[in-house]
């Protein structure tokens, strides 16, 4: 009996000591994990270029390569290839994501807190003839096809009381080939981002109607499913690094100016008409307008089935306050 119970009482030491370095390898492999993120030539990267320069994310306890891509397309073979595990985008190219099959999920808020961050606007061109709204009524306004740059066309128009047959569009996707059509009066208007659309007002385009009041664009940063399953750890490591960089940025902005031009492509040109973007603190995009974006997909036909907003985002990676 007493040989009985020493050999239980080591079984059972054993499958202590294993479990216990089960757990011990989880906690190893969440602490080494490399998150890689995919970024654009774009003013919304500049936290996360700045949080990886300065340290922010290995000061936060993770390590974090930044993977730059040209254009959106490659950006979401990368996300579907599983070569990056997450990026910042829009809501559509999340949605969009999700709708094909790649389950991802929204994590923060990166540009949009308010209307006032990461403006979008339609302008006319500077001899149009063009000054206000009700005179795009029937006239193309220069888009990219099934973008953000569309949605916030159409819902701008739509708020203004436009009729949807009244709302003609014309596709040219590259935003500098749409800007430098509007500037030489081969398009009457278009929808530019700032800090397009800034440099275009200062040099003579017409500022017919923007998203400010209204908020309709927001920049979130998103992850793969199976990357918040199995690191979600390293994830809310990396969203505690992206918030000392936003904090960094705002409370020095003109410091980082150069790097707008060197890493995130803005036109020299546009730095002295251009005002820096405030970077919020990570949190989650409204219910509302989520819920206006995945709206507007389904009537364009652009999501097989509805997505709502428990679906695309998740507040379970939020740094602690």
């Amino acid at each position: 009996m007493l040989k009985c119970f020493r050999l239980l009482s080591m079984a059972v030491l054993f499958s202590l000591l294993l479990v216990g370095c089960s757990q011990q390898q989880k906690v190893d492999k969440e602490e080494h994990v490399k998150i890689k993120l995919g970024i654009l030539p774009i003013v919304d990267s500049l936290p996360l270029i700045v949080a990886g320069e300065k340290g922010y994310f290995k000061q936060a306890g993770v390590d974090v390569e930044l993977v730059s891509f040209p254009s959106a397309v490659e950006r979401d073979s990368a996300l579907q290839a599983k070569a990056i595990d997450g990026s910042l985008g829009d809501l559509l190219a999340a949605a969009s994501l999700y709708n094909g099959g790649f389950p991802v999920q929204v994590v923060s808020l990166s540009l949009g807190e308010t209307g006032k961050e990461g403006r979008f606007a339609i302008l006319s061109a500077p001899k149009s003839g063009i000054s206000n709204v009700n005179q795009l009524k029937g006239v193309e306004v220069s888009v990219s096809k099934n973008s953000i740059i569309e949605y916030v066309t159409d819902s701008l128009l739509l708020e203004k009381g436009f009729q949807p047959e009244e709302i003609k569009k014309s596709i040219i996707p590259k935003i500098p080939v749409r800007y430098q059509a509007l500037m030489e009066g081969q398009i009457k208007a278009a929808c530019l981002p700032d800090p397009m659309a800034a440099l275009a007002q200062s040099k003579g385009a017409k500022l017919i109607i923007d998203d400010t009041e209204t908020n309709l664009s927001q920049t979130v940063i998103f992850f793969n499913r199976e990357t918040l399953q199995n690191n979600g750890a390293a994830v809310k490591k990396f969203l505690a690094g992206y918030a000392l960089a936003a904090q960094e940025i705002n409370n020095n902005p003109e410091s980082y100016r150069a790097m707008l031009v060197d890493k995130a492509k803005v036109p020299k040109e546009a730095l002295g008409v251009y005002a820096m973007e405030h970077f919020p603190a990570p949190q989650l995009p409204e219910k509302k307008d989520v819920e206006q974006v995945l709206q507007w997909m389904l009537q364009k036909k652009l999501l097989k089935e509805k997505i709502t907003y428990q679906n695309l985002v998740t507040g379970d990676y939020l740094p602690e306050k």
